[in-house]
């Protein structure tokens, strides 16, 4: 028997008493004997089963930037990986001090891509809403990052994310699987979105049904990942022209790179990949390391390319001097419907909540 599958069999139990205390956890908050807040303002919760890879910071950008023309948006997140403590506001926190080790990488990349929506991070969801919603009042719809497992707040709508090639079904709870909770949890979901399809993959949205076992009223979509032109973020970079680059050299600190490299690989030659667990926190050994493998000699024409979620990260005091000293290019990248009848119901439906519940708030107060 292959060593791989004893030890899976051996965390078995693990799992089993990981996925029972979460589902006694649900439903003690589902019937009220744990107290849990309705949030007081439309609240959208983008969230998963599964730990990591689902991409969820590139589907709360894109609800941010579909409400943000109509609605006056608010963002809280956790904060994940931040070093920072409690509650924290781009409002607040002075400018030198707004960096991905206050707010955490993704929130940080999120702010710097819409700096006129506020932000805010803290673990405690309730307290949380309860300092933006103080500090803007203005605020019409809060968009939550992964707040599915936060039971003591209660968003108005959940978007639960899956990823193609690992759904959460057929899955466990941890540590024999990747997941944070029995897959029936997905029940509670107001829709649920298959992220990261392959671009030629054929998609039948009846057995996807039946494989993640929706129920009737919960809509499915699905995206992919569209990776946009290489963005130099470094001075050495700038002087490059991007249309000139042929070789790469890939660092990376996120869950699942797979689909960039395969990305980058039909684009470029990749010359090395430099991976780190997610949400690494990057070391000046490390990055000297990647520098004299790849760029000591000047005679080497390749570039660095990086996600955005990483040049958070790079940018910390520790590291900033080498790292400038590098051609650095970030790959962005944004979410698309794989059809545009999709893409338009996701869309309504998200806008029709927020107004419906706006109305109802109106209408109540």
């Amino acid at each position: 028997m292959p060593f791989k599958l004893i030890i899976g069999l051996l965390l078995v139990p693990f799992a089993l008493i990981f996925g029972v205390v979460a589902a006694i956890r649900r439903f003690l908050y589902r019937k009220g004997i744990l107290r849990s807040d309705e949030s007081p303002v439309p609240a959208i919760d983008i969230g998963n089963l599964a730990v990591g890879g689902t991409g969820k910071t590139p589907h709360t950008q894109y609800v941010i930037n579909l409400l943000k023309p109509e609605f006056h948006v608010a963002m809280l997140s956790r904060g994940y990986g931040r070093k920072s403590k409690g509650y924290h506001s781009v409002l607040q926190t002075d400018p030198q001090s707004r960096n991905a080790e206050t707010f955490g990488d993704e929130p940080f990349m999120t702010h710097l891509r819409y700096p006129d929506i506020p932000l805010a991070v803290d673990g405690d969801r309730c307290k949380g809403v309860r300092n933006l919603l103080a500090e803007n009042p203005e605020t019409e719809v809060i968009v939550l990052d992964d707040a599915y497992q936060h039971l003591r707040f209660r968003p108005t709508f959940h978007i639960l994310l899956t990823e193609y090639g690992r759904p959460f079904r057929p899955d466990m709870p941890m540590p024999a699987g990747r997941l944070r909770e029995f897959p029936y949890a997905s029940r509670f979901a107001d829709m649920v979105v298959v992220t990261k399809v392959p671009e030629n993959a054929v998609v039948d949205e009846s057995t996807w049904r039946k494989r993640l076992r929706l129920k009737p009223h919960q809509q499915l979509f699905f995206t992919r990942f569209r990776y946009e032109a290489l963005t130099p973020v470094t001075a050495a970079a700038r002087h490059l022209e991007p249309e000139t680059v042929r070789d790469v050299v890939v660092l990376t600190g996120i869950a699942h790179p797979k689909p960039m490299l395969e990305h980058l690989g039909k684009l470029y030659r990749v010359e090395g990949h430099h991976a780190f667990p997610d949400h690494h926190d990057f070391t000046e050994k490390e990055i000297q390391s990647v520098y004299d493998q790849h760029f000591n000699n000047t005679g080497n024409r390749c570039v660095l390319v990086t996600t955005e979620k990483d040049w958070m990260r790079l940018q910390s005091d520790q590291i900033r001097n080498i790292v400038s000293l590098l051609p650095v290019f970030v790959l962005p990248v944004e979410v698309e419907f794989l059809a545009d009848t999709q893409r338009d119901m996701f869309n309504q439906m998200l806008k029709d909540h927020v107004r419906g519940k706006k109305n109802q708030d109106c209408a109540n107060g």
